[in-house]
């Protein structure tokens, strides 16, 4: 059924505010990620709950709430078409954009469809909310959120995730399945709310930001790994163009501890060009192994975000890199082979400015979805038009607090 309204604007000049509708954000100062409804209240009745709770505290929140005593679906106005100025603010200005809906699904089936373009927050949200017992299926063409005009894709990076929610999902968040205003109201959830709710949060929780404020001095973010095989993946940037000197970000495996481990280093230059490295710690002396010759087309520019992924399997080491929003590319970028360090040990992160850097200080760095991609990984089945699609998962690792190490 097409919109009765073609956008927000053309909503705005037919019905009353306060009446009608109305329009709720919430700022969360430096927050990257927003979490929206745009089609709250009695529209798609839920998930301007859901966008409510997951933003709380952590991310900035909108949300468009109609709010008749009925015929509220009359306020809907598709995802592509929507021009509320507030929305478009956040979302513009955010790197990330989780977008909620409802839709009709089968009859008793609590499942979520997801969409958008951010594939690999979409994927990480998928496989936590798979872990959790919770039915995910890949949405259907008319509900995938892949049109570049979406509002969820209109962020930073051109790219976000659209949770669209069955409504016998949405009914389970709420105690007797009753979606009314006066339950939503209430503020009285199931079970179900909070761990739906937690499992999304699980994809958001898994980041980090490091704040440097000297040059020359490691911080370290480490959590134990008991294999010596590693198969890390994480996003990383920082928030400045590199000035004087490098800005270092790297990705650690079989750290015995500071002074010994293996290190795939991301260096954000100062012509903007990057440069990705294969290095080790040995009784405190870093040592180069190899260096990738493919990074040609990466820019480095302040808040972008460029994932990197890092294996280490017997005495084999290599790593590749892609720019966020972009597909992994099949082929890894560098290989060495070293066998120095043989025992398991832990895997992190550090970040460090070269003794050359002149930026104006602190430099934040940013990490993003750190991941350790488990050799034995988890299946999670997605059914697609009826026809079942495994899909390999891992559970992601969180990491510790960074601990601060002067070289």
């Amino acid at each position: 059924m097409p919109d009765l309204y073609s956008s927000y604007t053309d909503l705005a000049a037919h019905e009353t505010e306060g009446v009608a509708y109305e329009r709720r954000s919430v700022p969360v100062a430096s927050a990257t990620w927003c979490s929206i409804a745009i089609h709250g209240g009695g529209i798609e009745a839920g998930s301007g709950e859901m966008a409510r709770y997951v933003a709380e505290g952590r991310m900035t929140h909108y949300e468009f709430a109609a709010i008749k005593p009925s015929g509220n679906f009359d306020l809907h106005v598709t995802s592509t078409h929507f021009d509320e100025p507030i929305c478009q603010g956040i979302v513009f200005n955010s790197r990330r954009c989780l977008s909620f809906h409802g839709y009709t699904g089968a009859a008793g089936i609590p499942e979520t469809s997801l969409g958008g373009l951010d594939t690999d927050t979409a994927a990480r949200i998928g496989d936590a909310l798979g872990r959790a017992g919770f039915r995910v299926v890949d949405a259907a063409q008319e509900i995938n959120g892949n049109d570049p005009a979406n509002i969820a894709n209109r962020t930073l990076l051109g790219a976000g995730v659209q949770l669209e929610m069955s409504n016998a999902l949405r009914a389970s968040f709420f105690p007797g399945g009753d979606l009314s205003r006066a339950m939503r109201d209430s503020g009285q959830r199931t079970d179900a709310f909070y761990a739906y709710a937690n499992a999304v949060l699980s994809a958001y929780n898994n980041q980090g930001m490091v704040s440097q404020g000297n040059v020359n001095v490691s911080r370290w973010a480490t959590v134990p790994w008991a294999s010596p095989n590693v198969d890390v993946v994480c996003a990383m940037g920082t928030d400045k163009l590199a000035v004087g000197g490098p800005h270092f970000l790297h990705l650690a495996g079989r750290v015995a501890d500071t002074d010994n481990c293996y290190l795939a280093r991301l260096a954000c230059n100062v012509d903007q060009t990057l440069t990705l490295t294969l290095r080790k710690r040995l009784s405190g002396t870093e040592t180069l192994l190899a260096t990738a010759q493919n990074t040609v087309g990466l820019t480095h520019t302040a808040g972008r975000m460029f994932w990197v992924r890092f294996q280490i399997t017997g005495s084999t080491l290599r790593a590749k890199i892609w720019q966020d929003g972009r597909a992994e590319p099949p082929d890894w970028a560098v290989t060495a082979t070293d066998s120095s360090i043989s025992a398991a040990g832990a895997i992190g992160t550090r970040s460090i400015l070269s003794t050359a850097n002149t930026n104006t200080l602190p430099v934040t760095a940013s990490y993003d979805g750190f991941q350790q991609l488990t050799p034995q990984r988890m299946t999670v089945t997605r059914s697609v038009n009826g026809v079942n699609k495994s899909h390999s998962s891992s559970a992601p690792v969180q990491l510790a607090q960074p601990a601060i190490v002067a070289l």
